[in-house]
């Protein structure tokens, strides 16, 4: 694989007492040398690995309410041909702006890798005496955590599932683990799982004493800590693992996992008087998400309705979104969509930014959250223990404000397209729905006319890389 060696920085520029994390914007590209002769360096250059992952190519868009969504059909309604996503609904790969937008991940996420692997290189040769109190361990494990999390995305884009037809043996994508002029090789599915757990557990064992968002460590999150839920913290390390253990069929290690976050006790349901109030990530539910500060023209380009809009991302009327949703009380469909009289056409609010009073809750881009832990633990207690995942589900129904809880007595069938329709509601907007289809292999995406397989599962490598070698 040809490797990107951009490496680019953020500082943290104009600091005073109460400027917080968030706040930081991209600096130009400094010297590496120069970049990492002290302790700020390295928390720049971390910085600077969250800040590309907002890039409208990543997280900010495509990976998140964009092209993931589309391929899903949780956005069903396109109102020409010229529709930015037009193509990419009907999974034609080949087209030029489809393939801009693949290409466009491919490159974007190795080129964070690249600046992450130098972060890391960097962090294996220096002095740790430059560091104070427990800096180094908490920079290493989140930029761990985050070389993992970018390949695992990278791997559900790029290759077979495992639980397809030979999946698990099948050539994948390569996994650089540090800056160098050499060429990486393709992988295969279980061997990059197998660097993925790697990364992770080195990430788990230097976050876990000293993460404060572990509330048996007793450590405040101030200064370079605080913001805990915008870091790749130990809580979204074993989200990752459990997440990445049931992709690869390991059942017992995802509920281990699962479980770990359930039981820690650390995330709360967002209550309804935070929803109205303008909580459209349900932040206090999040183990790890983004802080992206031009939200507002993706809201404005993408679900805000208006005359002559043409990119809407949405469903085709109020009744397939009723159809999804199961009933108006469910309060996903109450706080989180919107209703305009005059298109007559439901819209997402996951990423509004000027809903009056909510300065608090705008720019947060959710990335993980907690209830996927507990549809985890459900899925892998199916055949076992059935009234404890059912259980689980119910937990989630309850706190969106659902009616009735689910039966103890359903089969494992049953259970499982409960999952589904939670899936389709619970992660609208945030690009889950698709990797969920084909970790289950499934033949059939509701919406869709195809029959799905890996021609609609395996996104195609840039054109450079095949001619490279890796396909």
């Amino acid at each position: 694989m040809k490797y990107s060696y951009l490496i680019i920085f953020a500082a943290l520029l104009g600091f005073s007492s109460c400027k917080k994390f968030l706040d930081v914007r991209p600096k130009t590209q400094i010297d590496g040398a120069v970049a990492f002769s002290d302790e700020q360096g390295f928390m720049d250059a971390l910085t600077g690995v969250y800040l590309k992952m907002n890039d409208n190519e990543l997280y900010g868009k495509e990976l998140g309410f964009g092209l993931t969504e589309v391929l899903a059909k949780q956005h069903t309604r396109f109102n020409s041909t010229f529709h930015e996503y037009y193509q990419a609904s009907l999974y034609n790969y080949l087209n030029a702006e489809v393939r801009s937008k693949i290409d466009g991940i491919w490159l974007n996420m190795y080129g964070t890798i690249a600046n992450n692997n130098n972060l890391l290189t960097q962090l294996n040769t220096v002095d740790k005496r430059i560091f104070r109190d427990n800096n180094y361990n908490v920079i290493k494990g989140e930029a761990l955590g985050l070389r993992a999390m970018l390949h695992f995305d990278l791997l559900r884009l790029f290759a077979p599932a495992p639980a397809s037809a030979g999946g698990a043996t099948q050539k994948a994508i390569p996994y650089p683990d540090r800056l160098t002029a050499d060429v990486f090789p393709q992988l295969t599915v279980t061997e990059v799982l197998a660097k993925i757990q790697a990364d992770l557990d080195s990430a788990a064992n230097l976050l876990k004493a000293v993460d404060p968002i572990v509330a048996t460590n007793n450590i405040a999150e101030e200064g370079f800590l605080r913001d805990r839920r915008f870091k790749f913290n130990y809580y979204a390390v074993r989200s990752l693992q459990a997440r990445a253990y049931l992709y690869a069929g390991n059942k017992e290690k995802a509920l281990e996992y699962a479980r770990e976050v359930i039981n820690a006790n650390v995330f709360n349901w967002a209550s309804p008087a935070q929803l109205s109030a303008g909580d459209r990530a349900r932040f206090s539910e999040l183990s790890f998400c983004l802080y992206k500060s031009d939200l507002a023209p993706s809201f404005t380009t993408y679900f805000l309705p208006a005359a002559g809009a043409t990119n809407l991302l949405t469903r085709s009327g109020d009744s397939e979104f009723l159809n999804v949703f199961g009933t108006s009380a469910d309060a996903r469909y109450t706080y989180l969509t919107a209703f305009d009289n005059v298109t007559q056409l439901r819209y997402s609010l996951l990423i509004q930014q000027n809903t009056a009073g909510a300065a608090a809750y705008l720019n947060r881009l959710p990335v993980m959250r907690v209830s996927e832990m507990y549809y985890i633990a459900a899925e892998c207690l199916s055949n076992s223990d059935m009234a404890s995942a059912v259980e689980y589900v119910n937990i989630i129904r309850r706190a969106r404000n659902l009616p009735d809880d689910l039966p103890a007595t359903l089969t494992t069938e049953e259970l499982q397209f409960e999952l589904f329709k939670e899936y389709r509601k619970e992660f609208y907007c945030e690009g889950q729905l698709f990797y969920y289809y084909k970790r289950r292999n499934s033949a059939t995406i509701e919406g869709a006319t195809i029959t799905a397989d890996n021609s609609i599962y395996v996104l195609p490598l840039p054109d450079d890389e095949v001619v490279y070698g890796n396909r």
